[in-house]
């Protein structure tokens, strides 16, 4: 079973071009910025990054992935558009696993999954948003398969998966040896991918597929999709419609996602994109609302890395 996403991979790789997009950094609304930023420095293990107007920036020495800004009244609300989560990109297996032993330390729940294209460990911050921390294993992908109508993941040895199944902790924790889970995120953590609730499956996967995505999986029975960028991981977004067909975006005064950056190195992507999005004439920047009822901002430009020793 082939994918849009596999095939654009697949030509990327053969031509040595980086993904079509990546991340940047992404706000959200919260309710109280001293807890927020607290749990987002002590547990995730961000470090507080050069400031920003209206809101503070947090992310690694190299560069920023979140901006938390103040003024929500209530925590985030269930049954709308929006965020379901967004991934952080672990830079190594030990720094995945170091996660995990952290976690632990401070007594903080998460759950553990195995996706098989990657490693993940799910919790929320205080005022609910999700957070996935990753670690991104293509190679132990093998092919999808859709055999007698049922998906499932065929691994690199030919074993199937569920891509759902529970990761085995102790093997983990044993990979995280030498490591010191006090310390904050390697400066090589990415937001790795995002995960959108949205009114519609197909609408969506249009609507992102004229920003440059390229369709992966289409699971109606299962209410999500994925979409790609270029690489072997094929999850750089995802949504899904767990939130009811039709789900309308969250009210004004709740915590939420307000807007992210994408950043494209490729002019045909951008110029493609530009009947999505409305052009800023000054700086260049598209920018428009998402599905999801977020800000996409588009920049023609890799992100820039500013390097600065950890606060």
């Amino acid at each position: 079973m082939d994918t849009d996403a596999l095939t654009l991979a697949r030509e990327r790789a053969a031509h040595n071009l980086p993904e079509r997009l990546a991340w940047g950094p992404l706000t959200l609304s919260v309710t109280d910025l001293d807890r927020s930023v607290d749990f987002w420095t002590r547990v995730i293990g961000f470090v507080p990054r050069p400031s920003e107007a209206g809101g503070t920036a947090l992310g690694t020495p190299d560069r920023t992935l979140v901006l938390l800004r103040p003024g929500a009244t209530g925590p985030v609300a269930q049954g709308h558009a929006g965020m379901y989560h967004v991934a952080f990109g672990m830079a190594s297996q030990a720094e995945f696993s170091r996660r995990i032993r952290h976690f632990a330390a401070l007594g903080i729940g998460f759950s553990p999954v195995d996706h098989l294209m990657s490693k993940a460990l799910y919790l929320s911050d205080p005022d609910g948003h999700g957070i996935e921390i990753a670690w991104e294993t293509p190679e132990r992908f093998g092919r999808f398969s859709n055999e007698g109508g049922r998906f499932t993941l065929i691994d690199a040895d030919g074993n199937t998966h569920s891509g759902r199944e529970r990761l085995d902790l102790t093997a983990e924790l044993g990979l995280a040896d030498g490591t010191d889970p006090a310390l904050p995120l390697h400066r090589d953590t990415t937001v790795a991918h995002l995960h959108l609730h949205v009114p519609g499956l197909d609408p969506a996967l249009d609507w992102f597929e004229g920003i440059g995505f390229a369709r992966n999986l289409l699971l109606p029975g299962f209410g999500m999709a994925d979409m790609g960028a270029g690489a072997p991981y094929t999850h750089r977004l995802a949504v899904n419609i767990w939130a009811g067909p039709g789900a309308k975006p969250a009210p004004d005064g709740t915590a939420r996602l307000l807007e992210y950056t994408l950043y494209t190195p490729d002019p045909e992507a951008f110029e493609r994109a530009k009947s999505q999005l409305t052009e800023d004439e000054q700086t260049g920047l598209l920018s428009g609302a998402d599905p999801a009822g977020a800000t996409l901002n588009l920049h023609l430009k890799p992100p820039k890395i500013e390097t600065e020793d950890a606060a």
